[in-house]
């Protein structure tokens, strides 16, 4: 009989060590798969942070980009108008010296830079094209009593 309660407590000994290992088993795999899960976890975290901190990059530069433009605008308007104003100011003072020397070499090269630097725009400018449209435009009915 000692040889069955042997056997019998080896059989539960071994059975109790395959249980072991299976759970040993079992938990590790738990373990694997929850690892790889925390890894994917923390990686999209990551890469999400990422795509936000670049969409906020992006809105900085692009409101950086909207302020450079409109600086620039703001500066080609100025010097539209400054180019204007100096052009006209130089056809005031010259036309006085034209009448008194025509042939005058410094006024006929000025005139000459102020050509090529700033050339006339052949274009007509708003203001002037909407009453230019105005005068075509038939005239308004008028009813008679």
């Amino acid at each position: 009989m000692a040889d069955a309660g042997s056997a019998a407590s080896e059989a539960g000994g071994y059975i109790a060590g395959v249980v072991a290992l299976l759970y040993a088993f079992g938990r590790g795999t738990a373990w694997l798969l929850n690892w790889k899960d925390a890894r994917a976890k923390t990686r999209a975290a990551k890469l999400q942070a990422w795509h936000e901190e670049l969409q906020q990059r992006e809105e900085k530069q692009d409101e950086r980009d909207r302020v450079y433009q409109r600086h620039i605008e703001t500066q080609l308007r100025r010097q539209a108008v400054e180019i204007r104003v100096l052009r006209r100011a130089f056809e005031l003072v010259a036309d006085p010296l034209r009448r008194l020397e025509p042939d005058n070499p410094s006024l006929a090269q000025a005139q000459a830079m102020l050509d090529r630097a700033f050339p006339l725009d052949p274009a007509t400018p708003e203001d002037l094209g909407s009453l230019l449209a105005m005068i075509d435009r038939p005239a308004p009915e008028v009813e008679v009593l």
